[in-house]
């Protein structure tokens, strides 16, 4: 680790103004009592010289940003690492029972499985199984009614609940 420096009185007294009149510092010539700023201009010199003093008096900050600079890139990967670092995913510990299905269900939830057959419940018109299967053959019996009418020929539902039933388990077995 970098050494932590104290700023020097000199540069206190060149930047801050008011830090000089803090430190009771003994009575300086009338040249070292100029601002900074003031302190350039009169010394200020055509070409390269102009810039002399400000190497010297920055020399204790310009150790501390050379050093400040790192080496190389820091990857994709550690930088994901480091700003994810405590926050991974925690193991389900409060599991109950539903009370109504029986089902595990975490703790202060709804149960999802009660939670969708509610939903199905309203989405029916609060209907019970059996009066949707009644409502479900009676659709079917009327369009095979109206395929009679027209001169076609009747729909087989248990054969195409079957064909579907093939084309599942065919495609379930394709991406097993």
């Amino acid at each position: 680790m970098a050494a932590l420096h104290q700023p020097s009185a000199s540069f206190l007294a060149a930047f801050l103004p008011i830090a000089r009149a803090t430190l009771h510092l003994p009575p300086q010539p009338l040249a070292l009592r100029i601002p900074l700023l003031q302190r350039l201009r009169t010394n200020l010199l055509p070409g390269a010289a102009a810039l002399t003093p400000i190497p010297i008096l920055l020399r204790d900050l310009w150790d501390g940003i050379l050093n400040a600079v790192p080496k190389k890139k820091t990857s994709h990967m550690k930088k994901r690492h480091r700003q994810m670092a405590g926050k991974a995913l925690k193991d389900v510990t409060a599991l109950n029972k539903c009370s109504a299905c029986g089902r595990a269900k975490r703790a202060h939830v709804l149960c999802p499985f009660c939670v969708q057959s509610i939903k199905r419940w309203f989405s029916n018109g609060f209907k019970s199984k059996q009066e949707l299967e009644t409502e479900e053959t009676q659709r079917r019996e009327t369009i095979n009614e109206e395929r009679r009418i027209a001169g076609k020929r009747e729909i087989d539902w248990a054969e195409m609940e079957e064909d579907s039933v093939r084309a599942r388990e065919k495609r379930e077995g394709h991406s097993m």
